[in-house]
């Protein structure tokens, strides 16, 4: 039997690859945000904004793949990459990432 971390890493990994090698956009907005993975439930990964614009909580499906490129003026400036899967250029990141 599956413990709820288990389910929750599951649906976790299916989020995440959606995103991999795509940008983002928060449902309801038109800007379109770096993606890069961010630490959820302890060690668990999902797919979040790099500029760290805040998303509905713990809904995963408040953040929207896209191809479309970044538009967010604070991605940009950043010089922040879609790197969720590991895809995609790499930089420097703007704050302290544990782990």
């Amino acid at each position: 039997m599956s413990t709820v971390v288990e389910a929750f890493a599951s649906v976790a990994a299916q989020v995440v690859e959606r995103f991999v090698g795509r940008n983002g956009r928060v449902r309801g907005s038109s800007v379109v945000h770096a993606v890069h993975p961010e630490r959820w439930l302890g060690e668990i990964r999902v797919p979040a904004p790099a500029c760290r614009v805040g998303v509905a909580g713990f809904e995963l499906d408040a953040l929207v793949p896209t191809d479309d490129a970044v538009t967010c003026a604070r991605c940009l400036q950043s010089g922040q990459h879609s790197t969720v899967g590991g895809s995609g250029p790499r930089q420097l990141p703007l704050w302290e990432q544990d782990g």
